[in-house]
């Protein structure tokens, strides 16, 4: 007999005997620690959770948070009515300006924003600020403008909040812009005055005037769909200058007066 044969015949042996006491103890039953007949079982199905479809796992609500809500459409956004008298005063409206300077660079800025966001995602500005929206207590103002696709073109986040919990800029500067007027000038008393500030950008005046807007901002006559029907905008700040005609024999005017 060669070296291979006795080598294969201990080998064969122990895997007999290996797989004799595998089968001897797998036949054996498994007597668990717990005892299941000892365990309460429920007496009525009230306590009990339906089963779910697979199909609807995703979409379904359960457990202790199942009425929270996540979609800030469903809300709730009480907005004043039309016809609601408004309280206001002139330290309303001083804090509402003060506020309103606080979240701009210079007056005319457009104003940075409060809270964080996703850049990658500026339809989410739109669930509060497309119509405007009054969750909680907190007012977010409608948009002034037109719709654009990148707010954060114009808007910057603003840094950590500052005294008053009002956001204070990201970055500093030593630039000096025109002071905003306060009030608009009247033709006369009991006039409709005069819009002290440009409409470029702010064509939707209900943005900061309707009745969603800042106490001390809001208009007494919110129903009045037309603003521009009494109030004028301003000469100086919204028309282009105007190059007067060159009178008879009409000359070529330089290139550097047209420019606006």
């Amino acid at each position: 007999m060669d070296t291979t044969s006795k080598l294969l015949l201990p080998a064969c042996a122990l895997a007999i005997a290996v797989a004799l006491i595998g089968l001897t103890v797998g036949t054996g039953v498994v007597r668990p620690a717990w005892n299941p007949e000892n365990r309460e079982r429920p007496t009525s199905s009230e306590n009990v959770l339906p089963a779910v479809p697979y199909a609807a796992m995703d979409g379904k609500a359960r457990g202790p948070n199942r009425h929270w809500q996540a979609d800030l459409r469903t809300l709730s956004s009480p907005v004043p009515a039309l016809s609601e008298t408004l309280g206001q005063n002139e330290a309303d409206r001083q804090t509402a300006l003060t506020r309103r300077a606080s979240r701009r660079a210079y007056a005319g800025a457009p104003p940075v924003i409060p809270h964080p966001v996703d850049a990658n995602d500026v339809a989410s500005c739109y669930q509060c600020h497309g119509e405007g929206r009054n969750i909680d207590g907190v007012i977010a103002s409608k948009i002034s403008h037109q719709h654009y696709t990148n707010c954060t073109q114009c808007h910057a986040q603003a840094a950590t909040p500052g005294p008053g919990n009002i956001p204070e800029l990201s970055i500093a500067n030593t630039f000096t812009g025109l002071a905003s007027p306060s009030r608009g000038l009247r033709a006369y008393v009991g006039a409709p005055p005069q819009i002290p500030h440009a409409t470029t950008m702010r064509e939707n005046c209900t943005s900061c005037h309707g009745v969603l807007g800042q106490k001390g901002l809001r208009s007494t006559h919110p129903w009045r769909a037309n603003c521009l029907q009494c109030h004028a905008p301003s000469a100086s700040l919204d028309l282009p200058r105007v190059v007067e005609a060159t009178p008879p024999p009409f000359e070529e005017i330089p290139r550097e007066e047209l420019r606006l």
